[in-house]
């Protein structure tokens, strides 16, 4: 025989009525309330804690990069148009091959000895990665032309910027789809092969993916 119900049936004498009494309902109450309170807490346990993308996780890496030196940014720009703001075969190679977005922007920074250094960095994506990997390998090499950079294109500047002709402090890399290309000089002496140009155009360059989200 299955058990009673909670509550049970009637004690009285006529035996045969299955009512409930009073303590009955209440007893019910409480085992739909207790029901309730579990329901409730196994939820919590179980729900997605955040939709994609707001992770502490994904906070942390859309937020500007750790670099060996302090870069401020002094200026920047957004260009609709790779080809128009590029030279010789690399404007040949944008003409045929449009890139999806073009960041160019200046940083400075101090060395430990004091010597400030000026520092371009300029981000391509192309809609595809053999794309990028064909305009990095092309921009590697000498004779082939460049994006130009922000001192070189003519701009306003705050004060008397260092020309970046020189190839002492260039680097690159290709992310995937995007493309980064850096450029070192310092104030207000002769550009060196020393090795600490090329140093921190390469630290710079981590600025890459942060600078192609952040333009402005």
């Amino acid at each position: 025989m299955p058990n009673s119900p909670v509550g049970g049936g009637s004690t009285g004498s006529g035996g045969g009525g299955g009512g409930i009494t009073p303590l009955g309902w209440a007893k019910r109450a409480l085992l739909l309330c207790a029901v309730s309170v579990v329901s409730g807490l196994l939820w919590v346990m179980i729900k997605p804690s955040a939709p994609p993308g707001t992770s502490e996780e994904s906070t942390q890496h859309a937020g500007k990069p750790q670099t060996a030196y302090d870069f401020e940014r002094q200026l920047n720009d957004e260009p609709d148009n790779c080809a128009e703001h590029s030279t010789g075969k690399i404007a040949d190679f944008f003409a045929d091959n449009p890139c999806e977005h073009l960041t160019r922007a200046l940083y400075t920074t101090q060395l430990q000895n004091g010597e400030r250094v000026l520092t371009s960095v300029v981000t391509v994506r192309m809609p595809e990665v053999d794309n990028a990997d064909r305009l990095e390998r092309m921009a590697t090499r000498n004779a082939t032309g460049n994006i130009e950079d922000l001192v070189t294109a003519g701009r306003d500047m705050p004060e008397k910027y260092p020309s970046l002709s020189h190839d002492y402090g260039y680097d690159s890399l290709q992310r995937q789809r995007l493309v980064v290309i850096g450029e070192s000089s310092y104030f207000g002496r002769s550009d060196s092969d020393d090795g600490r140009l090329k140093s921190v155009t390469t630290e710079a360059l981590k600025l890459g993916d942060y600078q192609d989200k952040n333009p402005g």
